[in-house]
């Protein structure tokens, strides 16, 4: 586009590109390249005084056809006022570009808002259980945003887990490890239960209740009792408990 309209301006004036690249400062072979290159880069100081000579605003070079990472004409013209600064102006206005930049990026953010997914809610704990659910397993749709870690979730029943958990709440957990502290789904007698896990220096295991007026629903696998103890995933929550001592 610049070269095509260089070629009109030079018409209009009855200017030839020789006498152009003597008054720019610029070997004619390289504005002839300009010319004829449509696309070709062109130094923004070289623009600048082409416009001088042929009495143009450096608008004239950002028709309609402007590709759309190429300047616009009023970034153009910010550039041409940003050359005429000393080092502090430039400073300045840098720091304020950048200040700017950090605002519209914050606002963008908080706008934007991922996109939902679905994953499997199953109706009792029990259910949770299966590695994936099918048409017959009881479970249902459950919509959470687009950047949730769960894999499923669990309504809870009881109040041993309070006041983590609630009673008819929902728990969603992640298909992950688990370390001492958290708060997991676990396999254990036959039964599936919402505990916190803990493990001691010796191997044996409790699963606790983080509401500890319910101990009596704590579960303890001595190291010694041979038994295997199956998790189904993590527990999401905003921070792990505290371990009871």
């Amino acid at each position: 586009m610049i070269g095509n309209t260089i070629k009109e301006l030079l018409t209009s004036r009855k200017m030839t590109a020789g006498e152009l690249a003597k008054r720019i400062g610029v070997p004619v072979q390289t504005l002839y390249s300009i010319i004829r290159r449509d696309n070709m880069k062109i130094d923004f100081d070289v623009l600048l005084r082409i416009c001088e000579v042929l009495e143009v605003p450096v608008e004239s070079f950002c028709g309609p056809e402007r590709t759309a990472s190429g300047p616009t004409p009023e970034e153009y013209a910010l550039l041409g006022k940003l050359r005429e600064l000393d080092s502090y102006g430039r400073e300045t206005i840098g720091f304020l570009v950048d200040r700017e930049l950090a605002r519209v990026t914050r606002e963008r953010g908080s706008r934007e808002t991922p996109r939902g997914r679905i994953i499997p809610l199953y109706r009792t704990p029990a259910a949770a259980g299966y590695a994936s659910p099918a048409l017959d397993e009881d479970y249902e749709d459950y919509a959470v945003s687009g950047d949730c870690e769960a894999d499923f979730a669990v309504r809870i029943d009881g109040d041993s887990m309070e006041p983590v958990l609630h009673d008819g709440g929902i728990a969603l957990v992640k298909r992950e490890a688990i370390s001492n502290g958290d708060v997991g789904m676990f396999f254990v007698d036959g039964d599936m239960k919402c505990k916190q896990y803990v493990r001691d220096n010796f191997g044996n295991v409790y699963l606790l209740s983080l509401n500890r007026a319910r101990a009596d629903a704590d579960v303890t696998i001595p190291a010694s009792s041979g038994l295997t103890l199956c998790c189904f995933g993590k527990v999401l929550l905003d921070r792990r408990p505290a371990i009871p001592i």
